[in-house]
């Protein structure tokens, strides 16, 4: 008999192996957690559970960056005129945009400050999303399908909040479709080349588990 919490536990499985094997999630997508347990995470992706020092660390960054951006606005909206000195300021503060990007998206990979607890686990009893509202606004972020469930699957690209901090409205995802209820969505947004072999991976590793 199925154990009927197997989404949870196929996710505590996978978390504590993701947290003791940092250097192994730095480059794969799909990682063999044991006991016939896959973790997919959104490679790629900042796709992080923020604690509480580093929300404190990373809170004064969009600040600083709403500031650098209001300065030439609020200048050529108002009596600025376009000549060398605020032409000056206005690269200025492009490249100091530039510079406070980067140092969010470094300090995000931090994973004493950013954990990565969100992805998808792929068990013996089926797959689930382990994502947040935030994540998908719109979806299902805690979906899970068994495999006797699955429908089929298609390669699509999905609006994922979090993508806007590298400039992008929507990234590459696997969809895995029920025969009812919500689809599992499995983000992915590594090289082009690398993203063709994960999805094959994660597409292989799914037909070798569905019935029939």
């Amino acid at each position: 008999m199925i154990n009927p919490h197997w989404p949870s536990k196929n996710y505590d499985h996978a978390d504590a192996y993701v947290a003791a094997h940092e250097e192994e999630t730095k480059t794969r997508a799909v990682i063999d957690c044991g006991d016939g347990i896959h973790a997919i995470l959104p490679k790629g992706l900042p796709a992080l559970k923020i604690r509480f020092h580093g929300l404190f660390m990373i809170a004064p960054l969009p600040l600083l960056m709403a500031c650098v951006i209001f300065l030439p606005l609020s200048g050529f909206l108002g009596e600025w005129e376009i000549n060398t000195t605020t032409l000056g300021i206005s690269l200025l503060c492009l490249v100091m945009l530039a510079g406070l990007i980067r140092v969010i998206l470094v300090m995000l990979n931090v994973r004493d400050m950013f954990p990565r607890e969100y992805f998808v686990t792929l068990g013996p009893e089926g797959l689930a999303m382990h994502f947040s509202r935030i994540h998908f606004p719109a979806g299902h972020p805690k979906a899970f399908i068994p495999w006797n469930e699955v429908a089929s699957t298609e390669r699509i690209s999905v609006f994922f909040l979090p993508a806007l901090l590298l400039g992008r409205l929507s990234v590459p995802a696997l969809r895995v479709a029920p025969k009812k209820g919500a689809p599992v969505i499995i983000p992915i947004c590594s090289h082009k080349a690398e993203r063709e072999n994960d999805f094959e991976r994660i597409e292989n590793l799914i037909r070798s588990h569905r019935p029939g």
